[in-house]
């Protein structure tokens, strides 16, 4: 008798954990639907549940490539640009379509946090991948974040990075504002566009 019922309740801890390994995540959900989760919660700016959405679906399906990119941009807005780095190069990786929206908006999140770091070769790098695909990049989940966002971007990487590329900085500033010039090679003319770098960022 006593062997039966070991029997037994072996048998029912076999069956509950087979149905828990159905290949879906928390509530059943699969690792698109916890990703679709995830950017709804994105665009609360409710960035900590979206970021567990994205790693959970992450969790579910280890080659979903959007929730790396949603994990990424999550990490992103909570500042931590180390974990974006982590997730958007792991999301690189794992797709397979070379320069498609996807890998794009990754290369695009990869500029900003390396920006963040302070790390402007890389951010310039990453930057010029995406204008150079698709020079009216936005980010579909805020299209705030567009090309001319990465120009601006560029145009601060240059400016900042340790031997900074005035000229460089100048023509991307001049393609968000076409009416602005400045002589670079004085410290009057760096001074105007550290001003005008300034001056976009409040309106772009």
């Amino acid at each position: 008798m006593n062997n039966r019922i070991l029997l037994t309740i072996l048998f029912c801890f076999i069956a509950v954990a087979g149905c828990q390994k159905t290949g879906v995540g928390p509530e059943n959900k699969t690792a698109s639907q916890l990703t679709a989760d995830g950017w709804n919660a994105f665009a609360g700016s409710s960035y900590q549940a979206a970021l567990t959405n994205f790693n959970n679906a992450i969790n579910e399906d280890v080659n979903f490539v959007d929730a790396y990119n949603g994990a990424g941009w999550a990490n992103a807005k909570l500042n931590s640009p180390q974990a974006a780095i982590t997730n958007f190069t792991k999301g690189i990786l794992k797709d397979t379509l070379s320069l498609d929206s996807l890998d794009l908006e990754m290369n695009a999140g990869l500029a900003f946090a390396y920006n963040a770091q302070k790390n402007y070769a890389q951010s310039i790098s990453s930057a010029l991948l995406v204008l150079g695909a698709n020079s009216n990049w936005a980010f579909v989940h805020n299209p705030s974040f567009n090309a001319s966002e990465l120009h601006l971007l560029l145009a601060e990487d240059y400016f900042a990075q340790p031997s900074p590329d005035y000229v460089s900085s100048l023509h991307q500033v001049q393609i968000i504002d076409p009416t602005f010039n400045a002589d670079v090679t004085t410290v009057a003319g760096q001074t105007a566009l550290a001003v005008e770098i300034e001056l976009l960022r409040s309106i772009v």
